[in-house]
């Protein structure tokens, strides 16, 4: 009986961990933000609880993880079936490194490029570990009137 509930607690804290995800589909978080959004919304879950969910999410191919700059830490994002059906795999992603946003970059152009580094220079490049840095519109706006 006590594994039932234990088991039961941890399909509860995955579904709190997944709905909030799911309620935010465009936003990229990490873990620490991630267990402060629960809490604020009065259901805390711990952080090592946080980790194995989205670690057990990633595995079902409903969220995905982004490395962040320093390489030691990630985001999360809700992917749905898009993340099930492997698309996220194929675009490039821009980073702003003002804001912190991830875009999803879907463009011809790279497109071309991917397949002139593939057939002129012999290297495949992975699109979904490609980022771009910069700032993004509202950052460089924000910048040029500074």
């Amino acid at each position: 009986m006590q594994g039932n509930r234990k088991s039961e607690y941890q399909t509860r804290q995955k579904a709190c961990v997944l709905a909030y995800l799911e309620a935010h589909p465009e936003q990229h978080i990490t873990a620490a933000q991630l267990v402060a959004a629960l809490s604020r919304n009065g259901t805390p879950v711990g952080a090592a609880t946080v980790y194995r969910q989205l670690e057990r999410l990633e595995e079902q191919g409903l969220v995905r993880r982004y490395v962040m700059d320093d390489g030691n830490s990630a985001c999360w994002q809700f992917g749905g079936e898009e993340a099930k059906a492997g698309t996220c795999h194929s675009h490039f992603h821009l980073k702003c490194t003002g804001c912190g946003i991830l875009i999803h970059l879907d463009c011809d152009h790279l497109a071309a490029i991917t397949a002139h580094v593939r057939e002129d220079h012999g290297f495949a490049i992975d699109p979904a570990r490609t980022t771009f840095y910069g700032l993004c519109s509202a950052c460089a706006e924000q910048t040029s009137e500074e």
